[in-house]
């Protein structure tokens, strides 16, 4: 391959990987955390509500709930109302409640139901913490933060391709290289090129798909405006998806067949429907919709929608004509979240993406060690401030985060803000820091010093003021808490462990080297010397 198309592939290698580097570090930590994210909303939960095992037998039906959560509230009838029902892992109910804005200052409730008694328990926007990480994920939490994450992939998807160019001659020697007495650059390149030979598979497909879901609305204005004169419902039929079409008809409906027709698609899939979605409640022209997973192929979900009146079908997916993009959609989603298989599949998922977050920093610090001396020291300084704020300052205010969502009381009033407040305040607090450290080495000690310390007290506040709550979780078999605090003083453990390496490797160097011992003389026995004797 030419050597200047290498050159110039290399330079906007290193330059776009560079300028991407902070954000996609959020995304792959975030989302790696967020493979998770129904463990750690459970975590947070089980703290101060206890659940007993499950038992879908003595549960109230999906119309009690729905009753239930409606009755005393100022819902608007017209926007959906929606249950989701307990399952082995989340062995509750929550609900999902419009409400009439005329009437209340608030948009919706997101409420936590006793699956026994009906008996509202709390509401889930004060658990706020595993939604606000995966809001990270994908849209950084900012408005139209998607389509930039989105062209953050697309710059990503362009990385792996110019890496693999940069790297394909040498792509097998190197992966089987690592020089550990070698010069720290060395050493960098060689950890980079192997986690980015190991993680190929995964990014490429973690990039594709992150793109296809972060910049499809861009396809579908486009497609939209130019092949269907500006017809978007045309558009969305021919892409199968679908929604009900219910108009508020003025009269009460009578005995709805809520949970007949809920417990069709029961037996029918053989699983737990994820979430049953009531329009127009309690007037004859409501609809009635029901989602799930169908436990078949890579991406199998189904969605069916009833008239409540006569019960009939407004639309069902899978059908006897299945859409290609719908069954698209499924394998996409499928493979982005990991959720086709089980605990181990996330796991792995988990470890790969922390092994991406390695290859961002190694990236990085091979760009700063292979300009030096080229450029100014100022600079070079200010990418490595940068660098270090938005991966140690990043973890930190994560455990932070974790940390608050642990203690800040249940009752607090705007609990959930409270919590954000808290991860951007202790970002700010570490940027400052970092900016203003003489010493990055040290700084970069102290920093994850500081994130093994809070990982720890985390799992010490669940150790000493909520050992019921894990008592009951191994009664109950509800092992989320358990998950969770193990994960969090593992994590404390290995990053206390790279801590103790960096802070004795830098206290080597930092020792002044011994003066060199005066070299000895060796004692040679010398023949005096005599005058010369005269003749």
């Amino acid at each position: 391959m030419d050597k200047d198309f290498i050159k110039r592939n290399t330079e906007a290698h290193g330059w776009l990987g560079l300028i991407i580097s902070s954000m996609l570090f959020v995304v792959f930590f975030t989302g790696s955390i967020s493979f998770f994210r129904h463990d750690i909303e459970l975590w947070a939960i089980q703290g101060h509500f206890q659940f007993d095992g499950y038992n879908p037998a003595e549960y109230l039906s999906v119309s009690e709930v729905f009753e239930m959560t409606l009755s005393g509230r100022s819902y608007d009838p017209r926007e959906p109302q929606i249950v989701y029902p307990p399952t082995r892992k989340e062995p509750y109910y929550r609900a999902y409640v419009n409400l009439d804005e005329e009437k209340v200052s608030k948009e919706s409730e997101y409420l936590l139901i006793d699956p026994r008694s009906g008996q509202i328990m709390g509401s889930l926007d004060n658990f706020f913490l595993a939604d606000f990480l995966y809001r990270l994920h994908y849209s950084l939490n900012l408005p139209l933060g998607n389509y930039l994450i989105g062209f953050v992939t697309l710059a990503f998807l362009y990385t792996i391709f110019s890496g693999v160019l940069i790297h394909a001659k040498d792509m097998v020697r190197g992966f089987f290289r690592y020089r550990p007495k070698g010069r720290l650059r060395s050493q960098l390149l060689d950890i980079h090129n192997v986690i980015g030979v190991i993680s190929l598979p995964y990014t490429l497909m973690l990039a594709i798909t992150g793109l296809i879901f972060n910049l499809v609305i861009i396809y579908q204005v486009a497609f939209a405006f130019i092949l269907y004169q500006g017809d978007v419902d045309a558009l969305l039929s021919d892409a199968g998806i679908f929604s009900s079409a219910s108009e508020w008809s003025n009269e009460p409906w009578e005995s709805p067949p809520i949970d007949d027709l809920y417990q069709q698609q029961l037996q029918k899939w053989g699983t737990v429907p994820a979430q049953a979605r009531i329009t127009n409640y309690g007037d004859s022209g409501a609809t009635f919709e029901i989602f799930g997973d169908t436990a078949e192929g890579l991406g199998g979900r189904y969605s069916i929608s009833y008239n409540l009146s006569d019960q009939s079908i407004n639309y069902s997916e899978p059908s006897n004509t299945p859409n290609i993009v719908t069954e698209g959609i499924g394998v996409v989603s499928s493979l982005h979240f990991g959720n086709f298989a089980g605990f181990d599949l996330r796991a792995i998922y988990f470890l790969l993406g922390i092994a991406v977050c390695a290859l961002i920093v190694t990236g990085n610090l091979l760009w700063v060690s292979q300009r030096e001396g080229k450029m100014s020291s100022a600079k070079l300084v200010f990418i490595d401030r940068f660098t270090l704020a938005s991966t140690a300052g990043l973890a930190v205010a994560t455990a932070i985060s974790f940390l608050a969502e642990r203690i800040l009381p249940v009752s607090m009033a705007n609990r959930a803000d409270m919590l954000v407040n808290c991860f951007v305040g202790s970002l700010l607090f570490a940027t400052v820091y970092i900016w203003f450290a003489r010493n990055r080495r040290k700084a970069l000690v102290n920093l994850l010093s500081c994130f093994s310390l809070i990982c720890v007290s985390i799992v010490s506040v669940d150790l000493i003021f909520f050992n019921k709550a894990l008592m009951s979780a191994i009664d109950s078999g509800q092992i989320a808490l358990l998950g969770v605090d193990a994960a969090i003083i593992i994590s404390a453990g290995l990053v206390g462990f790279l801590t103790w390496r960096l802070y004795q490797r830098g206290k080597i160097r930092s020792e002044p080297e011994p003066e060199p011992e005066p070299e000895k003389k060796a004692t040679v026995l010398e023949t005096p010397v005599l005058p010369p004797v005269s003749r």
